[in-house]
């Protein structure tokens, strides 16, 4: 498959003193690890692009580091996570769709079992 070609970056934690409701003793941080890369499958059909994600581990890895590391370094700390995809005009959503699954294990390889039951109690 080809190469993953990264455009450009961004790692980014704003932190959140108040939003509403009781002021919290400690200011929420929300944290966002973007990529922009190219599309080898733009304006083109291919007929077999699912090997492509395991191309995109790697970032998927970089990213989920880069991301815990800027909200201070502990995977216990951090309360959740999401992850997504644009695709520009000549894509197609398939293409988007590729990074489900290396985003989101890369994350729960970087959080380890800090992720277990992160949702359980809603």
């Amino acid at each position: 498959m080809p190469e993953v070609q990264i455009r450009k970056k961004l790692t980014t934690v704003e932190e959140i003193f108040h939003e509403g409701g009781p002021i919290p003793p400690t200011p929420l941080r929300r944290g966002a690890a973007l990529a922009v890369i190219h599309n080898p499958y733009a304006g083109k059909y291919v007929d077999d692009i699912q090997s492509f994600m395991d191309d995109l581990k790697p970032l998927g890895l970089e990213m989920a580091r880069a991301l815990v590391a800027a909200l201070g370094g502990d995977p216990k700390s951090i309360q959740g996570y999401g992850k997504g995809a644009i695709v520009g005009a000549a894509g197609e959503l398939e293409h988007g769709a590729l990074w489900h699954a290396p985003g989101g294990y890369g994350m729960r390889e970087v959080l380890g079992a800090a992720h277990v039951g992160l949702f359980a109690d809603r």
